[in-house]
Parts: C-alpha cells; sequence; structure tokens
C-alpha cells in the first residue's frame, strides 16, 4: 500500500486537531478584510482570555487591549501588518473579567486562500514580568544600599584619623596581602593613660581636644604609604605597619610614647605624674593561610589593657596569636 502523504508532510485532516490540541493560545486573522477579524481560536486561546469562542469570532484582537491603546509596542505591530512581515511584541491584554496579563503576541503572516491571512500565537509572561520587575528593583535597591556605603564616611569626626570601621576593613586587606606575599605585619594599640582623670578635670571639650593632639602624635609617627592609624574606640587608637620584625615593632612604640609625652599636656589629678602618658601593646606575625586575624588584633587590645591595669606609660608585646603566651614588657613605671 502506498502512502498518500509524503514523509515529512503534514496531511490537512490533522492541522486543525493539532492546533486545536496546542498548550499555547492562537488565533487565526482573516487579513483578507479590512477589520482583519478573528475567525477562529484555540481553547488554550479561551482559557487564556476567558473569551469563549463565539465571543471572539469576528473582533479585531486589538479588542484585548480594552481602552489600553497608549502602548509603545502598537506602532511596531502597526507596521509589521502593513509591511506583511513577521512580529513579536509584549502588550498589555485584558481578560474578560477585566484582569490584565502581559501578552507576548507573535504574528506569524501566511499566504492562503487568495490572500494574506495571520496566524497569532499568544503566551501570558506576567510572571516572568512581575519576577523582572522585582529584580530590577532589588537591584536598584542593593546599588542604592552600596551608594550609601560609599558615602559612609570612614574618619572619625574628633581626630580626623580612620574610624573603626574604617581600620577593620585596612586590618582584613592588610592582613590577607602579608599571607599572600609571607610578609610580617605588626600591629599597635595605643591609649593614653588615666584619661578618665584627664576628663572628670577639664571637661569633654577638652577631652576631646587632647585626644586630636594625641591622634597626630601617633599618625606622625607613621609616615610610609602602607601605613594605617585610626581611633578605633573612644580613647583607643590602632595602627598597622608591614616588613617591621618584633624588635624594630617595639622600637617605635618607644618612639611614639615619647613623642606623646613631648606634647606635656596637663593631667594633674593623674597617679601617673602631671602630664598625660600613653601606653602600647605591639603585636607582630607573619600570616598564615590558616587565619588568625581575630585572635591577632584581640591580643594586642588585651596585652595593652593588662599592662595598664599594673603601670603607665609602657610599651608590652603580645603574643602572636592566641597561644596565651604571657606579654615582654619595655619601660613604664611601676
Amino acid at each position: 500500500m502506498t502512502d498518500p502523504y509524503p514523509r515529512g508532510v503534514l496531511p490537512p485532516e490533522l492541522a486543525l486537531p493539532i492546533l486545536a490540541r496546542a498548550g499555547e493560545a492562537i488565533c487565526l486573522v482573516d487579513g483578507r478584510q479590512s477589520l482583519l477579524p478573528i475567525v477562529w481560536v484555540n481553547p488554550a486561546f479561551e482559557r487564556l482570555t476567558g473569551y469563549a469562542a463565539s465571543e471572539v469570532l469576528g473582533k479585531n484582537p486589538r479588542f484585548l487591549q480594552g481602552g489600553d491603546r497608549d502602548q509603545a509596542e502598537i506602532a511596531g505591530l502597526r507596521r509589521a501588518l502593513e509591511a506583511g512581515e513577521p512580529v513579536t511584541v509584549t502588550l498589555r491584554n485584558y481578560r474578560s473579567d477585566g484582569s490584565m496579563f502581559w501578552n507576548e503576541l507573535r504574528l506569524e503572516p501566511l499566504e492562503a486562500a487568495g490572500g494574506l491571512w495571520w496566524v497569532g500565537f499568544s503566551r501570558d509572561i506576567s510572571v516572568h514580568r512581575q519576577m523582572a520587575t522585582d529584580l530590577g528593583r532589588r537591584r536598584d535597591e542593593l546599588e542604592g544600599l552600596r551608594s550609601q556605603l560609599s558615602q559612609v564616611d570612614p574618619l572619625d569626626r574628633v581626630t580626623g584619623l580612620y574610624n573603626h570601621r574604617k581600620f577593620e576593613a585596612e586590618l582584613e586587606r592588610t592582613w590577607f596581602i602579608c599571607a599572600r606575599e609571607k610578609r610580617p605585619i605588626a600591629l599597635f594599640d595605643f591609649a593614653p593613660d588615666f584619661f578618665d582623670f584627664y576628663r572628670e578635670t577639664f571637661g569633654s571639650t577638652a577631652a576631646d581636644s587632647c585626644l586630636r593632639m594625641v591622634g597626630r602624635a601617633i599618625s606622625g609617627c607613621f609616615r610610609r604609604a602602607s601605613d594605617v592609624v585610626a581611633r578605633t574606640d573612644e580613647v583607643r587608637f590602632c595602627a598597622l605597619a608591614v616588613d617591621m620584625d618584633g624588635e624594630k615593632a617595639m622600637a617605635h612604640a618607644d618612639r611614639v610614647i615619647s613623642r606623646a609625652r613631648e606634647l606635656s599636656i596637663h593631667n594633674p589629678r593623674s597617679p601617673g605624674g602631671r602630664f598625660l602618658t600613653l601606653s602600647a601593646a605591639v603585636a607582630v606575625t607573619e600570616p598564615g593561610p590558616g587565619g588568625g586575624l581575630e585572635a591577632f588584633a584581640d591580643g594586642a587590645r588585651r596585652a595593652r589593657e593588662s599592662a595598664q591595669a599594673r603601670a603607665w606609660e609602657t610599651v608590652v608585646r603580645a603574643s602572636d596569636g592566641a597561644s596565651g603566651d604571657g606579654p615582654e614588657e619595655s619601660g613604664g613605671a611601676p
């Protein structure tokens, strides 16, 4: 028996059932008539729009736009219809219950029966549009947040030095650079001795002025481009230096303390003498791949606080990391 249909040719009697069963909404428009009426729709079109076939036959598909005709893509749709060219547009369409949906409409021209016909394929992309809108809004929110963060002042308002947020960021950056390049990093932790006596005696305005002078004295001792100095707490200053071993770092901290003493800032009620003094802790290590940054920074702070509880105008060497080794002291008063 000979097959009446060559391979690759769709039997005509199957074409309509296939279109009727398609999941995509399909309508057929008679382009031979000036009204461009709908002459056939499949069940998926009825489900998408909420209109029964009997309600749409003979109407121009634009009725789905309702009164919402001010849409940018309508002009492109008209040009394609006039030129007889395929087109894909996204339009706001309205179901029979008045609800809006985003219709991705693809029109394909078809020459048949002595004229031009149009096959329309519609797809509801409302969910995708909403997702895109939400993502765009979220992107805008993130950009706004980044902009706000970039505008956060990295400087301490009293001393003009970096604040604690900026110092923590610089410490983390320097730590990983030194870990990668196998270079030593030195962390200096400074604080004035008996500063509460100074504030009680002279008041907060004078205390701020005193901290500015101490901050300038400290920062004046760290002049290399890679050095970082910050006021990290109310009466705490920290500094970073790279390529400085423990012996050099301790000697450098002694110079900073001497510079502070040379300011001759009167602190008459201090148990440590008539002038304001400074104490420090130094932590030096070569960062490894295993981390230890928090223990390193916390070790310097604890070493300085411990030393200040026993003496004043002293420099101590903090243990490297969190080994628990006691600090080495240099100078200071009993």
